[in-house]
């Protein structure tokens, strides 16, 4: 029965597009945001889709909250910011803003927590730096 539901899992992110939750472990154990990620299928994502323009000031009313949960380790937060909001955040599947999309990514971080999503992946293969959390286009999470 779990050799089906995986293959039915693997299927589902082969065919369907769906978002990766990129979470970075960090040298205490924890995890950190790397950034939300639009994918066509499990080796397949768009990338600079539209111009956007960043603004960091437009990020104000969650700063606390992303310097807390998302920030560089190799450089200004808000060059890696800038940086994932062109590459990802102008391909996203619904029109968001760039608040919408930096909230959102934040909202699914704070719900893999709560619903111990980043324990069971990490207890898994504690050895990962990276762990890539799928959601689907609605951003309902896609367990198997």
């Amino acid at each position: 029965m779990l050799s089906y539901i995986y293959e039915l899992y693997n299927s589902y992110l082969s065919n369907n597009k769906f978002y990766y939750l990129s979470l970075i472990k960090e040298d205490d154990g924890s995890y950190s945001i790397h950034g939300l990620w639009p994918q066509y299928s499990l080796n397949s994502y768009p990338s600079y889709c539209k111009p956007v323009n960043f603004s960091i000031e437009k990020l104000n009313p969650i700063m606390d909250t992303l310097n807390k949960y998302w920030y560089s380790s190799k450089g200004l937060n808000a060059d890696f910011w800038k940086h994932e909001y062109e590459k990802h955040g102008s391909c996203v599947f619904i029109p968001m803003t760039e608040l919408n999309y930096f909230k959102k990514t934040i909202e699914l971080y704070e719900y893999s927590l709560v619903n111990n999503i980043i324990k069971r992946y990490s207890e898994k293969n504690p050895e990962l730096k990276k762990i890539l959390i799928p959601f689907d286009k609605n951003f309902e999470y896609i367990g198997a």
